[in-house]
C-alpha cells in the first residue's frame, strides 16, 4: 500500500504535483493553504478530500504517512522539522528556504529520525541527460574535467501580485530558485564542491504596472557567478530573467579529451578528434508529461520542461521505494539513492549565501558549510558571558 500524501501549498508547484502524485497511485488525503480561501480552491480544483489553514490539522491525520512541502521558502523549513518530529516522512520543494540557517534545521531534524525519508525536490538528477552525464565523466569521456559553463534564459518570474518572489529576504530571484537547482546539478555530475564564489546579482526591474506605489522589487532577475571546485577546475553561471520566449537551460562541461553538453533534456557530446557532436541522448518532450501525469497544458506552460520530466521521475522513484516493502511506512533507499537530501539544501544554500555576499562585497568568498546554529542574539549573549551575575549565587 502507498502511503497516503499531504501536501503543503496551493502554488502553480503544487498543481502540477497533486496529478503526478495519483498518476503515481498515491492518495492524496489533505492540502494545506496559507489560508482557508486558498486551501478551498485547490482542493476543489485538484479533487482533494481535506482542506485547511492549519499545519497541525494535515500533519496531525492518521491517514498521512508523507508530506510534499512546496510553499513560500520561509515557511517550509519549520513545516519540515514538525513533520519529521511527529513522524512523516518529507519531501520538501526548492528552494529549502531564504538562507543556510532554515536549510540547517532541517539538516538537523532529518538527523534526528534517519528511519524517516527526507529528500529534496531537485529532478534534474533524475533526467538520463544528467545522469549519462555524470557516467560518462567517471568513464573518463571527456578526460579530466575542467570547466563547466551552465547558462539559462527565461522570461520574468513575477505575478501580478506582490508575493515571496518579489522579496529577496523571503527567498525571491533567479538564484535561489533556479540557481539552486544549477549548484545542485553542478556538483551531481562531477561530484565536486565549491571552495569558493565570486557573483554579482542585479534587480534590473523593481516595479511593474501592477506592483508599484510603495512596494519595490528587492529579488534578484540577473545573476552570473563563478565557483572554483574543489580540485582546481572551475564553473561559471549565468542566470537572466530577462529573456520572454523559449526556456534556454544548458549545461556545458568540458575536459582535456572533450566536452558534454545537456540542452535541455537532451545530451550532445564531442571528442577533441571529432569534427562535429553526436547526439548521446534524446528526450521527447511529450515522453512523460502528456502521456502519464495529466497535468494540464496551462500549468505545463509555467513549469520548463526538464524540470517537469525530473518531477515525474523523482515521484517515480519514491513510487518505487515504497511499493518494493510490504510496511506501509516502510521504504527502500535503492530506488531514491542519487535523489538530494537535505544536506545537499545545506550545501546549496551555503553557496547561494556566499553569492550573495560576494556581490555585496566584490570579492571572493570561501564556502564554508554552517555546523552550528548562529545565536539568535550575540549581543546580548556576550554581555551575558562577560557578566559576574549569576541566578546561582
Amino acid at each position: 500500500m502507498q502511503p497516503g500524501i499531504g501536501v503543503f501549498g496551493t502554488g502553480t508547484a503544487v498543481r502540477c504535483l497533486v496529478p503526478i502524485l495519483k498518476s503515481c497511485g498515491f492518495e492524496v488525503q489533505a492540502i494545506w493553504g496559507r489560508t482557508k480561501d486558498l486551501a478551498e480552491d485547490a482542493a476543489r480544483d485538484l479533487n482533494i478530500p481535506f482542506c485547511t489553514n492549519k499545519v497541525d490539522d494535515v500533519l496531525l491525520r492518521k491517514d498521512v504517512d508523507l508530506v510534499f512541502i512546496s510553499c513560500p521558502p520561509h515557511l517550509q523549513s519549520p513545516i519540515a522539522v514538525k513533520a519529521l518530529g511527529i513522524g512523516k516522512h518529507v519531501i520538501c520543494g526548492t528552494p529549502a528556504g531564504p538562507g543556510q540557517t532554515d536549510a540547517f534545521k532541517m539538516v538537523n531534524g532529518a538527523r534526528y529520525y534517519p528511519s524517516l525519508m527526507s529528500l529534496m525536490c531537485y529532478g534534474l538528477r533524475f533526467l538520463p541527460a544528467f545522469t549519462k552525464m555524470r557516467t560518462l565523466i567517471n568513464d573518463g569521456y571527456i578526460g579530466d574535467f575542467n570547466v563547466c559553463e551552465v547558462r539559462v534564459q527565461c522570461g520574468s518570474m513575477l505575478k501580478e501580485d506582490f508575493d515571496w518572489m518579489c522579496d529577496e529576504l523571503m527567498g525571491g530571484g533567479i538564484l535561489n530558485t533556479i540557481g539552486g537547482a544549477v549548484i545542485d546539478i553542478i556538483s551531481f555530475v562531477t561530484n565536486q564542491r565549491a571552495s569558493k564564489v565570486h557573483g554579482l546579482l542585479k534587480t534590473f526591474t523593481q516595479q511593474t504596472t501592477k506592483i508599484n506605489g510603495i512596494r519595490k522589487i528587492t529579488s534578484d532577475d540577473f545573476c552570473s557567478f563563478q565557483m572554483e571546485l574543489q580540485n582546481g577546475s572551475c564553473a561559471i553561471v549565468t542566470l537572466n530573467n530577462h529573456v520572454p520566449g523559449q526556456f534556454v537551460h544548458e549545461v556545458l562541461t568540458c575536459g582535456t579529451r572533450g566536452r558534454l553538453i545537456a540542452r535541455g533534456a537532451d545530451l550532445y557530446g564531442q571528442k577533441c578528434e571529432a569534427h562535429k557532436e553526436e547526439l548521446i541522448y534524446h528526450d521527447p518532450v511529450n515522453l512523460l508529461d502528456v502521456q502519464k501525469s495529466n497535468v494540464s497544458g496551462n500549468i505545463r506552460a509555467d513549469i520548463p520542461i526538464p524540470y517537469l520530466k525530473g518531477l515525474i521521475r523523482l515521484i517515480d522513484s519514491v513510487k518505487d521505494a515504497f511499493k518494493s516493502v510490504a510496511d506501509r511506512h516502510g521504504w527502500s533507499k535503492t530506488p531514491v539513492s542519487q535523489a538530494a537530501t537535505f544536506e545537499d539544501a545545506l550545501y546549496i544554500q551555503t553557496v547561494i549565501d556566499a553569492v550573495r555576499k560576494s556581490s555585496h562585497s566584490g570579492e571572493w568568498v570561501k564556502v564554508k558549510i554552517m555546523t552550528e546554529e548562529p545565536d539568535p542574539n550575540p549581543f546580548l549573549s556576550a554581555a551575558v558571558r562577560r557578566s559576574t551575575f549569576s541566578l546561582y549565587s
